[in-house]
């Protein structure tokens, strides 16, 4: 696909907050995810999250990181941030950017922990070194079987 492929009428580019829903439904069963951030080298970096597909989307994005990693030091020089998502099982591609937030409410990390994060974090959202991460989407791109769109957000 080439930028000349990019969505191009007005309907798929104007559905603002209205998308939601339909960005939801594409992101629940997709697990996994690629976030980038700008680096101090000013180069993007990528790296693989867990995009808790359970979870219902409601604009926002939830992932947890290590505190003391180059994710989360990343995003406190320049919160500026996106992901992108693609189904294994059907036609369909996300791309959300947004501003992203280290949340320090120590119930929110318990109320968005799930089971298999003990993988990474075996010491569970307790552990210091646990950082909850919020990307709070401003735009959103999508291409599916049904057409492709984007939403401004914000």
């Amino acid at each position: 696909m080439t930028d000349s492929q990019a969505p191009a009428d007005d309907a798929a580019t104007s559905q603002g907050r209205e998308a939601i829903p339909s960005i939801a439904e594409q992101l629940r069963e997709i697990d996994t995810c690629m976030l980038a951030t700008r680096g101090d080298d000013g180069e993007l970096h990528a790296r693989p999250m867990s995009n808790n597909g359970s979870v219902e989307w409601d604009g926002s994005s939830w992932f947890f990181a290590p505190a003391d990693g180059r994710l989360v030091a990343e995003l406190r020089r320049d919160p500026a941030a996106v992901t992108t998502y693609r189904a294994d099982d059907r036609f369909a591609w996300v791309a959300l950017s947004g501003s992203a937030e280290i949340v320090e409410d120590a119930q929110a990390k318990r109320d968005h922990w799930l089971p298999e994060l003990e993988r990474w974090f075996p010491n569970g959202p307790e552990d210091p070194n646990v950082a909850l991460v919020r990307l709070d989407a401003t735009a959103a791109q999508w291409w599916t079987e049904h057409g492709d769109g984007s939403a401004d957000l914000a």
